[in-house]
């Protein structure tokens, strides 16, 4: 019964993907009601019920992998949906649809195809990240992650670290820029090992940008220009939140060059929701330490450093800088003393970053 309980919590985003789509087909204030309940959910909840430490069994697999092929097909729908609303001409609530179709791209989408990028040897689950990454128009994701986010974390070669006092925004800027040139630049260097051209049908990004002019398409011809530009706006949003994500993930970290990943190199957060809304992405350490554990296994490590609050509350938070040095000034100043190395405190002095003095210093 009990591990009945922990799977089921794993569906919770799908089952508010499932409100979303039934809000869609009625129309006007339920639409604003869903939102507002995953928005509560991953925020008020999330700080209200507390945090989940361990990890899971394999029991449930079934179960499990099915809730993330079922994200695919969901998101479709929910796209589908917002753009009739727009073709009908119905403007109640489009605006609040948009926002929570790019909410969701994120939530679901771009978490489930972090999830299924690290399975690269199973064909299924490839084609259903290209799919579900095009929902953020993020066709370099698959190169650049797992060949450059992961082995360059905490290093100033990685676009997807977030440095000691960059601004949330500037980060979603300066990396939205450099992941695509990064990503890119990898995936040609993939190709050319291989003996093949750039323009090879084996190149990944381009796979991924054909299932994003895809939906572009499908965009355009169920609600033409105006239905293209709304699915544009809600990807950009869900792009922006995805990437503010990002942010909170390694904020302020540093490693070495060429030393090894350890846990102390991400930010955990522990908290209920947070880890049952995004498939236990904020168990990240452990995540970075083994990548290729699915989801369900990762639990938090006991030497990573720890965020006080979940994702949602996190990102708020970040979008208000004085309030963002005032949470994470302290962790980082007890990251440099109790958790780094000397090679790391040496890279942040290096760097010209002053180093934080701790509250009982």
């Amino acid at each position: 019964m009990r591990a009945l309980i922990v799977s089921g919590r794993y569906a919770l985003t799908n089952a508010l993907l499932l409100a979303m789509i039934a809000a869609l087909a009625y129309g006007g204030w339920p639409i604003w009601v869903v939102v507002a309940a995953a928005i509560l959910i991953g925020g008020a909840v999330d700080e209200a019920v507390g945090d989940q430490h361990e990890g899971g069994s394999d029991r449930g697999k079934l179960f499990l992998e099915a809730n993330l092929y079922a994200t695919l097909p969901l998101l479709m729908i929910v796209s589908y949906l917002l753009l009739d609303l727009v073709a009908s001409g119905r403007r109640l609530g489009v605006v609040t649809a948009t926002m929570g179709a790019g909410y969701f791209y994120a939530l679901a989408g771009a978490t489930v195809a972090h999830e299924l990028v690290h399975r690269a040897t199973r064909p299924l689950a490839i084609l259903s990240a290209r799919a579900l990454l095009a929902f953020t128009l993020n066709p370099t994701f698959e190169s650049y992650h797992v060949h450059g986010h992961h082995r360059n974390v905490g290093t100033y070669d990685d676009p997807a670290t977030a440095r000691r006092g960059e601004y949330v925004l500037a980060f979603v800027a300066r990396t939205l820029l450099q992941q695509s040139i990064v990503g890119w630049r990898l995936e040609a260097e993939r190709l050319h090992r291989a003996e093949l051209g750039v323009w090879s049908w084996r190149n990944r990004v381009l796979a991924g940008s054909l299932c994003l002019l895809a939906l572009l398409a499908a965009a355009a011809w169920i609600a033409g220009g105006i239905g293209m530009a709304v699915f544009l706006a809600a990807a950009v949003f869900g792009r922006i939140v995805h990437e503010m994500i990002n942010y909170v993930q390694h904020y302020g970290l540093v490693r070495a060059d060429g030393a090894p990943i350890e846990t102390r190199h991400a930010w955990d957060s522990c908290s209920l929701m947070s880890n049952a809304l995004l498939y236990n992405l904020p168990h990240h350490a452990d995540h970075h330490v083994a990548g290729s554990r699915p989801f369900w296994q990762l639990a938090a490590a006991a030497d990573a450093p720890k965020l006080p609050h979940g994702y949602q509350i996190m990102l708020a938070i970040a979008l208000a800088p004085s309030r963002w040095r005032k949470v994470t000034d302290p962790l980082l100043a007890d990251w440099d003393v109790r958790l780094a190395d000397e090679s790391e405190r040496a890279v942040v002095r290096k760097r010209g970053w002053t180093m934080p003095e701790r509250p009982d210093a």
